[in-house]
């Protein structure tokens, strides 16, 4: 399982990586921190693609205005996306920070509100979602 977002939604999403651990364990999902040495290599991009297109049976997007402008984001965004053109959107999982808007989001796409939700809840929601994918 893999996290995509933004550095400044990093307080939310570590809160939600430690209640995660407590439910599916240290080692089922992929975050920056958790594998800092093997993601200091070049050509990062295409592995970061590799993650969360072909290694994670789900990826959780934390959408905001400072998703839409990163980088990283972008990069990650672009395998995301081909998840979704291939119409395998159960693997992907929108969970939003704000009401910032992000290319290829709509509102018609459900998402989880993290203002509604605390970090528990939210992981609670993720493990749940992660049980419903073979």
């Amino acid at each position: 399982m893999g996290l995509s977002f933004p550095g400044e939604a990093r307080g939310l999403v570590e809160e939600v990586a430690r209640e995660l651990e407590a439910r599916i364990g240290p080692n089922a999902y992929f975050s920056d921190n958790n594998y800092v040495s093997q993601l200091a290599r070049p050509s990062l991009d295409t592995l970061l693609q590799d993650i969360y297109r072909n290694r994670s049976r789900l990826i959780v997007v934390f959408l905001g205005e400072d998703y839409q402008r990163k980088d990283w984001c972008g990069v990650e965004f672009r395998a995301i996306r081909e998840i979704i053109m291939a119409r395998d959107d159960r693997r992907v999982m929108f969970v939003r920070v704000d009401d910032g808007a992000v290319d290829g989001v709509f509102r018609t796409d459900g998402y989880v509100d993290a203002r509604r939700f605390t970090a528990a809840q939210i992981a609670q929601f993720i493990a749940e979602r992660l049980a419903l994918i073979p």
